[in-house]
């Protein structure tokens, strides 16, 4: 997988640009993240885990052998979550523990099993997900549920991460998300590159209390 630098941040959304008076869009987490295009996706996530606060949680839906949650992990303190069903070709939950020992990292919680009765089941509970990050089932209902669910359980700003945003069903179920959703707004539409993988969005969240 490619770490090669770039000298562009990613593309600003459209729709982040139509709406610059929206709170989401000057918080410090959504400010930061313009660097990480510098070294694409895995930077992307690691500077994401950096700016958790105390407390907040960087949680993953979709691990396979662990390259992101090594991204995620490397010089960052707070609580890590993975959430797999190890279904995919060779996944093992052997061999995403494999994956951290040979990085030395230490610590992070992974769950075995299906990652939406997980979710439901209250997986989650107690924790203040300040990222998250989902690279699961890609279908429209699994890509659209897959962050309807984390949201009881979401600080009030967070990050949340979408994979494979250049497939037709993920980026129309984020973009259904998006549009009724008024915590969220996209905020980065990176289209699939050399190391950009099958294309990433970003969106920010921020809890909308009542006044």
């Amino acid at each position: 997988m490619s770490n090669d630098s770039s000298e562009n941040c990613p593309a600003v959304s459209s729709d982040s640009r139509s709406r610059p008076g929206h709170a989401i869009a000057g918080s410090r987490r959504c400010s930061r993240l313009c660097p990480a295009s510098r070294a694409r996706t895995t930077s992307l996530l690691n500077l994401a885990a950096e700016l958790l606060d105390p407390g907040e949680s960087y949680v993953e839906v979709g691990s396979y052998r662990g390259t992101s949650l090594v991204a995620a992990m490397l010089g960052n303190d707070g609580e890590f979550v993975a959430i797999d069903d190890f279904s995919f070709e060779e996944a093992t939950q052997e061999g995403l523990e494999a994956s951290l020992q040979r990085f030395g990292l230490e610590g992070a919680t992974i769950i075995g099993g299906d990652a939406f009765e997980l979710l439901e089941g209250g997986a989650l509970k107690g924790r203040s997900v300040g990222v998250y990050y989902y690279d699961a089932a890609h279908d429209y209902e699994s890509q659209l549920r897959g962050l309807q669910l984390v949201e009881p359980h979401l600080a009030r700003e967070a990050l949340l991460v979408v994979d494979d945003s250049d497939w037709d069903e993920v980026r129309r179920a984020t973009a259904d998300y998006v549009t009724g959703q008024p915590n969220a707004q996209l905020i980065f539409d990176i289209p699939g590159s050399d190391g950009w993988w099958e294309g990433m969005q970003v969106l920010a969240w921020r809890e909308v209390r009542p006044a």
